[in-house]
């Protein structure tokens, strides 16, 4: 199983609360070249009108402000176009949505402070891939694959998360997850990061306020895992709320 996971940084308009969003999507191996060849498929008609054939999409673009003026003016955008196929080619392949979304001020950034302790954040993404990876597609491993950003974050979140793995009991109870992270860039034909970029941006407008972009976030309740995790129902996006929490759940 591969898991393309991305960030974006947003203020919630009603609150003016500062928030990070981690997600991604969870794309099984075996499909995954049939997957970006469909892909590939779904974004040809819009090269050279939203964007080149060897550009990388980005969700701020299709999903922005020019996107939504295209509409006033014309009643029609090919930027929202393609991001609506793009998640409905997803919610086809049944792709599933993980992510984390933070208020708390010390963790939205998603940058390991200690490489001797795994931020929250990260444990509570890494306790529901784990779920589904056991229930789903027991014996199976999932790889954890970063988007690119600055190399001293990579650098401090593949120590703390290697760590958690290899040192504490928790994380060698996350045994269906590769113990080391692997990182990549998005640009060219990485479509699997694309599409965690695209996922990311639009429930990170979800709970930035921005309620003219609910048609995405409709397509991402399609995508969202719910079990039942000691008797309580656990969705596959933990949203972690100001007020400090007690357990994993």
């Amino acid at each position: 199983m591969l898991i393309f996971l991305d960030e974006s940084f947003r203020t919630n308009r009603n609150t003016n609360a500062e928030f990070g969003v981690l997600a991604g999507v969870a794309i099984p191996e075996d499909i995954f070249h049939e997957f970006q060849l469909e892909f590939f498929k779904v974004r040809r008609p819009f090269h050279d009108v939203v964007l080149r054939e060897d550009q990388e999409i980005h969700g701020k673009e299709l999903l922005g402000k020019a996107t939504l003026k295209q509409i006033a003016i014309h009643g029609d955008s090919n930027h929202w176009r393609l991001a609506s196929l793009l998640l409905d080619l997803a919610v086809r392949y049944r792709i599933r949505v993980f992510g984390v979304v933070c208020f708390r001020p010390s963790m939205k950034s998603f940058v390991c402070a200690n490489e001797a302790t795994l931020d929250t954040t990260f444990r509570y993404l890494f306790e529901r891939i784990d779920n589904f990876m056991k229930l789903e597609f027991p014996g199976r491993t999932a790889k954890l694959i970063f988007d690119n950003r600055e190399h001293r974050t990579h650098e401090a979140n593949a120590r703390a998360i290697t760590n958690f793995f290899v040192k504490s009991a928790m994380g060698r109870g996350f045994d269906s997850l590769l113990r080391i992270p692997l990182f990549a860039v998005s640009q060219g034909h990485n479509y699997g990061l694309q599409l965690a970029d695209l996922v990311t941006t639009a429930v990170a407008l979800h709970y930035q306020g921005a309620r003219e972009f609910d048609p995405f976030w409709q397509q991402i309740q399609g995508m969202v895992y719910k079990t039942t995790v000691g008797g309580w129902l656990q969705e596959s996006i933990k949203v972690m709320r100001q007020k400090p929490e007690a357990g994993l759940t």
